[in-house]
């Protein structure tokens, strides 16, 4: 066969696999209405195990996605199971995640961002995720030689997953002015966490812990779980009920 006519053949096969993983991939986003990105230079992990544990506690079926110390997928009932990369880890395996929490029938999903590229980064947010809540933890001097040189860079990077039409939640301050501009730009809600809202987390909210949390990861996570309609009280136990990633 004429090496053209080969090339050809192998050009419709690979665009028709792709349109193909395109209509899997939009489909398992209609399937599930809640779609959480946490992204951050600290307490991504923690702060995606407890939104996940909150809207559980919530009646909310829900899967979770973590990248820490061992990347793990939640299910509903809050069993884990480790993520099977078969090379390096790469941001194609987030459609397998959202794939396997569709198939889960969950209603929400919380997933760790994984990119750390500036690019990749937004890439995973306005093709992949998607999401209708995001959370930029904090931004710190992380990473430098892949977001920097500068803090301020890392806030620009973090802000590729700031979603479309949704709600960020953040508790970074100092570089809020660049998170608070992406969000107008992507006509995003932004919900910041300040002092009142870290004063508010009580010793008694923080006692139920049986191990070492942030107030501000609390914080944030109750934000979160509230803004999706779980209430303050039943949030809160869910929280206590976290598992606390393998790196804590």
């Amino acid at each position: 066969m004429d090496a053209t006519l080969l090339l050809a053949g192998a050009a419709g096969v690979l665009t028709s696999l792709g349109a193909w993983e395109s209509w899997l991939h939009r489909r398992a986003l209609r399937r599930i209405p809640i779609r959480i990105h946490v992204n951050g230079a600290r307490g991504k992990s923690s702060v995606t195990r407890l939104i996940a544990a909150g809207l559980r506690a919530g009646g909310i079926r829900t899967c979770a996605k973590t990248t820490g110390t061992l990347p793990r997928m939640i299910f509903p009932d809050g069993s884990e199971h480790p993520v099977f990369r078969p090379a390096r880890s790469n941001i194609i395996e987030q459609l397998r995640i959202m794939r396997a929490a569709a198939d889960a029938a969950a209603d929400a999903i919380v997933i760790e961002c994984m990119a750390l590229q500036p690019m990749l980064q937004s890439l995973s947010e306005l093709k992949i995720v998607q999401s209708t809540h995001g959370v930029i933890t904090n931004v710190r001097p992380d990473h430098l030689e892949v977001m920097g040189p500068t803090p301020q860079d890392v806030a620009y990077a973090l802000s590729g997953t700031v979603p479309r039409n949704g709600t960020l939640f953040t508790a970074e301050r100092k570089y809020r002015k660049i998170l608070s501009s992406a969000a107008r730009d992507r006509r995003s809600r932004m919900v910041g966490i300040d002092e009142p809202d870290l004063h508010a987390i009580t010793a008694s909210d923080m006692r139920g812990f049986g191990y070492i949390e942030h107030p501000e990861n609390v914080a944030l996570a109750l934000s979160v779980c509230q803004d999706v309609g779980v209430a303050r009280d039943v949030a809160i136990r869910g929280l206590w009920q976290a598992t606390p990633d393998c790196g804590v």
